[in-house]
């Protein structure tokens, strides 16, 4: 029988560290697991407004914001030589700190790249996080009769942190007040894409007319869209269709 769990390379998850936040060149530190965690777990929210107006029993749920995505996982160590590898538990905790926690240099925590295979992430850039430390705990398991610890799991919780171009590139993306072009994919509708990116699909004959679209209900795949950016205090045309 095949075993689609052992049939690849062994990749250990890494974590790359650098005290800017633009993580240049050559990562300063890397800190790699010992043994690879069994899961992991992705924290992806929505916020929303939830206050509704005087008189109304129910919320606005008006969209907000996409707070920063978080990752929870465990990091194993095992001083016992069980594996056939032995290490010095103590010794990989410190490099643990010294690659994610704080630094003397830049006054805070360091920026971090947390790479493992396919991390699948919810993402335009699914096999990386570029992140900070939010938080860690220690489990010590085992120890030798002076206390020396044999075995410890380390959990820790690491929150999305993107260098400042890449938040710059996102705002831009998704701000209505700029001109965005998009690709036509199969199945997408000119309403519906016109909604992505102002928020309301009202606009989709102005888009139609300044992309000179005869048929808009018949988008071929791969046609460029040019989305403008239009003055929200002039009401737009309406089909009498």
């Amino acid at each position: 029988m095949f075993d689609f769990l052992n049939s690849g390379k062994l990749e250990k998850l890494t974590i790359e560290s650098w005290s800017k936040i633009d993580r240049p060149g050559k990562a300063e530190k890397v800190f790699t697991a010992y043994i690879n965690p069994d899961e992991f777990t992705i924290n992806y929210s929505v916020q929303q407004d939830t206050n509704a107006p005087l008189g109304s029993i129910s919320s606005i749920g008006k969209f907000l914001r996409v707070p920063p995505l978080e990752m929870s996982l465990k990091f194993f160590l095992d001083g016992t030589n069980s594996t056939g590898t032995k290490i010095d538990v103590a010794e990989e905790i410190r490099k643990f700190y010294q690659a994610v926690g704080y630094d003397g240099v830049g006054h805070r925590t360091r920026y971090l790249r947390l790479k493992w295979g396919k991390l699948s992430l919810i993402r335009n850039e699914p096999d990386v996080l570029d992140c900070c430390l939010k938080s860690a705990s220690i489990q010590y398991k085992l120890f030798k009769p002076d206390g020396t610890p044999l075995r410890a799991i380390i959990t820790a919780t690491f929150v999305e942190v993107k260098d400042y171009e890449k938040q710059e590139q996102e705002r831009l993306d998704s701000s209505p007040d700029l001109t965005h072009v998009r690709t036509v994919m199969e199945g997408d509708t000119l309403p519906g894409m016109t909604y992505k990116i102002y928020g309301d699909l009202k606009y989709y004959l102005e888009v139609a007319k300044v992309n000179k679209l005869d048929d808009f209900r018949s988008l071929k795949p791969g046609t460029k869209i040019f989305f403008p950016p239009f003055d929200k205090n002039v009401k737009p045309k309406t089909s009498n269709a």
